[in-house]
């Protein structure tokens, strides 16, 4: 759980963009259908080694597979979800999810801050308003935050507040 200090306020939390989770969704779209469907063309094409055991087990068999893919989907969609980070009027906060158990935290004081760029990756981003902020910072190694919906309005509100943090004017 994150502590928020005395006089500390969230501005903005942030989490991937959804495209980066559709690619994962057709996949497990396709895992979820394509079996089922292939099970019941089954008795169409080979209705001689379709008997009323077989048809049985093979359908136990469906419903453990369909268990696996729906608790893998649910596995990635929390790590989709999970993985965040926040912005605060005093530090920005990175809440990398590894699994559902492990995460790694990281936070830099936003008067560390001396620059941000911003990377727009190809044409889907530039439609669809998305783009990676590599933020550089005094004394420590770069840090990226990736696939960041509406990335120009995050890096004018973390170079507002940073520059507030470190006592230069606007």
């Amino acid at each position: 759980m994150i502590q928020l200090g005395t006089n500390e306020r969230v501005l903005l939390v942030i989490r991937r963009h959804w495209f980066s989770f559709l690619g994962a969704l057709v996949i497990f779209a396709l895992l979820f259908v394509g079996p089922p469907l292939a099970l019941l063309v089954t008795p169409y094409y080979l209705p001689f080694a379709i008997t009323e055991e077989v048809h049985a087990v093979a359908f136990f068999l469906l419903a453990l597979y369909l268990m696996a893919v729906l608790t893998a989907m649910l596995l990635t969609w929390s790590i989709y979800y999970l993985d965040t980070w926040i912005i605060t009027d005093q530090r920005l906060i990175d809440i990398d999810q590894h699994g559902l158990f492990r995460r790694d935290i990281s936070e830099i004081p936003l008067e560390r801050i001396q620059n941000i760029s911003i990377e727009i990756p190809g044409f889907i981003a530039t439609v669809l308003h998305f783009g990676n902020l590599k933020i550089q910072t005094a004394g420590e190694s770069d840090f990226t935050i990736v696939e960041v919906p509406d990335c120009y309005e995050a890096k004018e509100l973390i170079l507002q507040y940073s520059r507030r943090a470190g006592g230069k004017n606007l």
